[in-house]
């Protein structure tokens, strides 16, 4: 097993993205492996809601359920790749993924206009593909203003330098607070996300680079449609993989049972243009699991894509 906690390593600065984009630290690791012998085929993300226990005080008993509710749907999903949100026990995520030799779980720290009382949710990539390198770029150090994201990024490299795939995992502010001061949180995440692509030298337009994860922002609802957290990088030639999916299928969200927020497609995997123009047809293939059996408000998107 490959596993890499991203705690420490090689402190990078980033640039701005125009004036105003304060630069973060940027914590990388780069393993020594074997020579990758192929790119993932199939990929999904899942929001796992307040992993282990669905809830922040989760009783043991709750945490041993969703545990094991999580390996059964995870094993259903088979993908070579999954991008995972809302992880709360790291040590937990890494157990129950024994099936992927290749993990890296990030290490998120609280910002100082955060719940105190909440723990931290942090993003996982696993995977059955070797990874090359990963990193991880936090928001907590950046100053508390209205249009500060939450939580932060993980990246990750597959594949060999000539043929290779960088995938992203996400986890936007929430609408709670309002939709359009969380939408300025959510588009300033974005602006880093497009400078962390530009400091390694990925093109979109020519390069394989994939972002998955949850957004908080629907392509559907038309209360976010001045928001260009994803029609940004679809005005750029960004496709979401269930962007064609007819509604109600492409949902990822359940309603709650207190009717206060209804279902939604806030969870997405976006191909970058230069890879979605080679995976079109019957070469593609996107849906959302939408399980009975799924356990957690968020069900499973997933990707399938022919070689």
């Amino acid at each position: 097993m490959r596993l890499f906690w991203l705690v420490g390593g090689l402190f990078l600065a980033m640039g701005t993205a125009g004036a105003g984009l304060p630069m973060l630290p940027v914590h990388e690791t780069q393993p020594i492996l074997a020579k990758p012998n192929r790119l993932p085929i199939s990929v999904a993300t899942w929001n796992l809601q307040w992993f282990p226990g669905n809830r922040p005080e989760a009783t043991a008993g709750e945490r041993v359920r969703h545990e094991r509710e999580v390996v059964k749907m995870i094993r259903q999903l088979g993908v070579d790749l999954l991008l995972i949100q809302e992880v709360v026990d790291r040590e937990a995520l890494v157990k129950i993924t024994g099936d992927y030799p290749w993990k890296v779980v990030s290490n998120f720290s609280r910002a100082g206009d955060e719940n105190p009382d909440l723990p931290v949710q942090n993003v996982a990539i696993v995977s059955r593909v070797p990874i090359r390198e990963s990193w991880e770029v936090g928001f907590h150090v950046l100053p508390l203003t209205p249009d500060r994201p939450v939580r932060g990024f993980l990246g990750a490299r597959l594949g060999t330098k000539k043929r290779g795939l960088v995938a992203y995992t996400v986890h936007l502010k929430s609408n709670r607070g309002g939709r359009e001061p969380s939408a300025l949180r959510r588009e300033r995440a974005m602006d880093y996300l497009k400078k962390d692509w530009e400091k390694r030298g990925l093109d979109p337009q020519k390069d394989r680079i994939l972002i998955g994860g949850d957004f908080n922002c629907s392509l559907r609802n038309s209360e976010f449609s001045l928001e260009k957290t994803i029609r940004g990088l679809c005005k750029d030639g960004w496709v979401s993989a269930t962007g064609n999916n007819s509604w109600p299928e492409m949902a990822t969200t359940k309603p709650d049972p207190a009717g206060k927020y209804p279902a939604s497609d806030f969870d997405h995997i976006l191909l970058s243009p230069g890879w979605a123009k080679g995976v079109e047809g019957d070469r593609w293939k996107a849906e959302v699991l939408q399980d009975s059996k799924v356990p957690s408000d968020h069900y499973p998107v997933i990707l399938r894509l022919g070689e």
